[in-house]
């Protein structure tokens, strides 16, 4: 069963139960949300955030409730528990928050957003390059892995300003590579961290990033920084693939959809700069134009805007090709969490590889295929929605 709790943000310390009525939940490769679900005739919705009834907010006073509801200061926690195990799935601070007679509502900022609001600068030399207020005091890393550079402008941004400790365990400080990043100490408009560690997972071969919830003891959250290596950027598997299996009338995935998606031959990616000035890179793959039953052509234009250095931008923009050169389809389906026949969340994150065995199918030729789990989402019931990561369409392979 689904259970939320109050959390403080800085520590991670577990507060009291709070009881959201009816809620959504949604946990991809890289982020996670929480919002209040309402139904509306046939058709539902989701807002963008949480609704409560005073009600529902421990405490025995006003004061406890808006305490036990700071904004920033507190956090929310969505647990599923079963059979003594409690495993953390979402994680949000509380944003900013609207009271009303009846009832309170506010946004969940998740870890990812809440770095979003750290900007990586050489702490204590912001302005102090000069007499006149200049900052010339860069941060840079040579021969380090992407996801050494990453824990390390991680810890900067946390660990290392006064006030910023959040329950995240950067994993990977100091582990070597072959990398090279420069970041300049002026330039703190381009340089929240969730920005820059969005753009390390972007570049062509750039490896997964996640911020996995876990119980560190019966009475903190914390979260590990997952990231795959420079040579296999997708994240390590935790012990077996799991495997599903989806077949007229039964399987431990149900409802299976397969979405299908035409190819992009040329992307024209532009950075830094502007009119005759601004960095331009050609992407192109013609190869399905050449067919004997051609594809027609399909172009796209992207912007990279922050990428003042050509060669960034160009691996910026074949590694855009490269995800949509070819036809390629994604499955999603349902699976119950109390099902004892499938994998539990325990044994399986978004991230990971699992096998989904289908038969019968008509949007997919019958066959074992090993997908990376990309999304999961649900409700207040056990019923949850996985999506999978892209793959060959097999139909045109």
């Amino acid at each position: 069963m689904w259970r939320c709790y109050t959390m403080d943000t800085m520590s991670g310390a577990l507060g009291v139960p709070i009881d959201i009525p009816s809620m959504g939940w949604t946990v991809s490769i890289s982020d996670c949300s929480l919002s209040t679900t309402r139904d509306k005739g046939v058709a539902g919705y989701t807002s963008g955030g949480l609704e409560l009834p005073w009600t529902a907010v421990p405490g025995a006073s006003r004061e406890a409730r808006a305490r036990e509801l700071a904004s920033m200061r507190r956090s929310i926690v969505l647990m599923w528990e079963e059979g003594g195990e409690r495993i953390p799935v979402v994680v949000g601070a509380i944003g900013p928050r609207v009271d009303r007679w009846l009832d309170t509502s506010f946004e969940l900022v998740s870890m990812l957003d809440l770095l979003d609001m750290r900007i990586l600068v050489d702490e204590g030399s912001f302005g102090k390059g000069s007499p006149t207020g200049t900052t010339t005091k860069d941060i840079a890393y040579r021969s380090m892995s992407l996801r050494g550079i990453a824990s390390d402008m991680g810890r900067r941004c946390t660990d290392s300003k006064p006030g910023g400790t959040l329950p995240i365990d950067w994993t990977y400080v100091g582990e070597t590579g072959r990398h090279d990043r420069t970041y300049y100490g002026y330039n703190v408009s381009n340089n929240s961290l969730a920005k820059l560690l969005e753009e390390i997972t972007n570049v062509q071969g750039g490896p997964d990033m996640q911020l996995r919830p876990y119980l560190a003891d019966e009475t903190h959250v914390r979260h590990r920084l997952e990231m795959g290596t420079d040579a296999h950027p997708a994240l390590d598997q935790a012990g077996v693939v799991q495997t599903l299996t989806s077949f007229p009338g039964g399987g431990t995935l149900e409802n299976v959809e397969v979405a299908h998606l035409g190819p992009v031959m040329r992307v024209y990616g532009y950075g830094a700069g502007q009119d005759k000035a601004m960095l331009c890179s050609l992407a192109e793959d013609r190869t399905l134009l050449e067919q004997r039953d051609p594809w027609p052509l399909v172009e796209e234009a992207h912007g990279f805007t922050d990428d003042s250095n050509l060669d960034l931008l160009s691996r910026h923009s074949r590694a855009r090709l490269a995800a949509s050169s070819r036809p390629v389809c994604q499955v999603s389906g349902d699976i119950w969490l109390d099902d004892a026949r499938t994998p539990g969340l325990s044994d399986f994150w978004p991230g990971q590889l699992v096998n989904v065995a289908i038969e019968g199918h008509p949007g997919l030729p019958d066959g074992s295929y090993e997908m990376r789990l990309m999304e999961m989402s649900g409700d207040q019931s056990s019923q949850a929605r996985l999506t999978f990561d892209v793959m060959p369409d097999p139909w045109e392979a």
